[in-house]
């Protein structure tokens, strides 16, 4: 009996034993995240194949906890037919992944999955849509998908010829949608990254019940408007008082449009035609035209939140999103994300791992500029002698090299590599373009001592003020 007892306690001792063990393989592990990036911080996250700075994952279950404060917030993408697949996906995957509303406008009408994409080109009137010389590109894009073609295929010069229609349509229909159930209306394009929680804080500090109309401000002759690819703000009072001037004399706007340049910039005009005039409110740096990559990283921005970054990538859409999360789950809800903040986590890591000087590289110096043939200057003829110019001027903080030029900067930016475009985003546009040589020779270097002296001015960041905006 004794060796019984015996024998039913090891079992039992065994089975103990083995549940422990399977206990402990099973239950989860705490989920890594990333610190955020003091100055004293001594840790650095690791980098992605690019060079790039990624932060470690975020748990799935964290990715959607955000605050009070999204529920009255109405987001709204605008995209075209020919590069919907290459672009929304990422946006389904992260900016709408934790948003209770959005739109999605197009010119086509499709369904995307389970997302319903709107053709705002059908809102306008139809005369224009069946005659108009300027819709002729829509016409022949409706007739090819509806005959089976892939929208892609039609991609070019004149997809980008349809934009500027998709405006005013869009802005009233997203009303009526949504009417006095939103106080905000926040529209965005497909290469624009959205910091939901940046965006939060600072509609706190906006009044929905007063006509708000915010963007980066650009002005065209007289009109000064909030630039579309950056992204703007509409408050319900701004948006209803739009449509209710788009819908009385919507015939009047669709044939003004047909001789403007720009769809955003007609927005503005019919705010201005509304009573009381809806006037921009000034939102730049916070509202942000540039990429991580090509902006100039200076006092206008260090130490302010940012809400929105243009000419992002899926990729760098991507990478932004991941660390947002990561960083509030660290930090917490109230306080924002700063452009200092951003600096820390994805350009100094790059460039400190680089030792401050890259190859096959443009950092976008553009300060001086010295090109062999329209000047005779001793800095064009080696990196050496480039970066011995740059060390000479004590505002030089970067320096960019090719055969028969150099290139200094008084403002650090990351810029790309020749070869390809920045995983964090393109920003073609403003990059100049070089010969076959001049990629094969580039070279870029940053004065790391001096960065580090004009950062630790600028830190701490001050709380008082942080909203306020740029104005001209």
């Amino acid at each position: 009996m004794a060796m019984l007892i015996s024998a039913h306690r090891l079992l039992l001792g065994a089975g103990c034993l083995l549940c422990l063990a399977l206990l402990r393989h099973i239950t989860p592990r705490p989920a890594l995240t990333w610190s955020r990036p003091y100055e004293n911080d001594q840790a650095r996250p690791n980098a992605d194949h690019d060079g790039t700075a990624l932060p470690t994952p975020t748990p799935l279950s964290l990715t959607c906890e955000l605050p009070e404060g999204l529920d009255d917030v109405l987001v709204v993408l605008k995209t075209g037919a020919t590069e919907i697949y290459e672009k929304l996906p990422i946006h389904l995957a992260t900016t709408f992944a934790c948003l209770p509303d959005y739109l999605v406008y197009s010119d086509v009408a499709q369904q995307f999955g389970a997302v319903p994409v709107h053709d705002a080109l059908a809102l306008v009137s139809e005369e224009l849509r069946q005659r108009h010389d300027d819709l002729a590109y829509y016409r022949t894009l409706q007739q090819h998908v509806l005959s089976g073609g892939d929208a892609a295929e039609l991609q070019g010069d004149k997809s980008w010829s349809l934009d500027k229609w998709k405006f005013l349509p869009m802005i009233s229909d997203a009303y009526r949608r949504f009417d006095a159930r939103k106080r905000w209306f926040v529209f965005i394009e497909a290469d624009t990254y959205l910091s939901a929680h940046n965006l939060r804080l600072w509609l706190k500090q906006l009044d929905a019940s007063v006509p708000v109309y915010a963007g980066a401000q650009v002005m065209i002759g007289d009109t000064e408007f909030a630039h579309g690819g950056s992204g703007f703000v509409l408050s319900v009072t701004a948006a209803k008082a739009f449509a209710e001037v788009y819908r009385k004399k919507q015939t009047h706007w669709e044939y003004k449009m047909a001789s403007e340049c720009c769809g955003d910039k007609l927005m503005a005009e019919v705010l201005l035609e509304a009573t009381p005039p809806v006037t921009l409110h000034r939102s730049f740096p916070i509202i942000q035209g540039e990429t991580l990559t090509s902006l100039d990283w200076t006092p206008t921005h260090w130490c302010t939140p940012a809400v929105s970054w243009h000419h992002a990538d899926p990729a760098g859409i991507d990478k932004l999103w991941r660390f947002e999360r990561g960083w509030r789950h660290d930090t917490g809800a109230e306080w924002p994300i700063l452009f200092a903040e951003y600096f820390a986590a994805f350009i100094e890591p790059r460039i400190s791992a680089a030792n401050g000087t890259m190859r096959g590289w443009d950092n976008l110096s553009n300060d001086w500029v010295y090109e062999e043939g329209n000047i005779v200057h001793p800095s064009y003829t080696s990196a050496t002698a480039c970066e011995s110019f740059c060390r000479q001027h004590a505002q030089c903080l970067q320096w960019a090299w090719s055969p028969g030029v150099c290139r200094g900067g008084k403002a650090v930016r990351l810029g790309r590599a020749l070869a390809s475009r920045p995983a964090l985003g393109s920003a073609d546009g403003r990059v100049a373009r070089v010969g076959v040589q001049g990629k094969d020779g580039a070279v870029s270097g940053w004065m790391l001592d001096r960065f580090a002296a004009w950062r630790s001015q600028q830190e701490p960041c001050s709380t008082a003020g942080l909203w306020n905006t740029h104005v001209w």
